[in-house]
């Protein structure tokens, strides 16, 4: 499971995405949410909540007070998940949720789950997949 959020200044609007592989890396399903108006730490947090919803349902900074409930959830979560690998990806190995957390920024405020591959990541999945990455600015 990898995460990616986005913050647009202009608009004061944030949004996540996230990409779910299996264990050979191989697609299993995407997501990006529109969340308006809300920080870059709450995105990302969402995003894990998200993430963790999805993941159970389908079985496969400083803290504010805005944050709090958020870090509950994850906790809440994870004590229902059998094992995670917590990882730190930049952002240039991160194509696939980094790609996400941007298309949410297009679709209307929710969750939008995909079954399949959208056009825009399935070359980022590609690259991904074979532990390739993209720099800053270059699509």
């Amino acid at each position: 499971m990898n995460v990616d959020s986005s913050y647009f200044s202009h608009n004061n609007n944030a949004a996540c995405g996230r990409v779910f592989r299996d264990h050979l890396d191989t697609f299993v399903k995407t997501f990006a949410y529109n969340l308006g108006r809300c920080s870059i730490m709450q995105a990302e947090l969402w995003a894990i909540v998200k993430g963790l919803q999805l993941a159970i349902t389908n079985e496969k900074g400083a803290l504010t007070p805005t944050l709090v409930p958020l870090i509950e959830d994850i906790w809440i979560l994870v004590n229902r998940v059998q094992h995670i690998d917590w990882r730190h990806t930049l952002r240039e190995a991160n194509s696939v949720a980094d790609i996400l957390a941007k298309k949410g920024q297009e679709l209307i405020h929710g969750l939008h789950v995909f079954d399949y591959p959208t056009s825009e990541i399935k070359s980022a999945l590609r690259l991904d997949g074979i532990g390739s990455f993209r720099l800053r600015g270059s699509g």
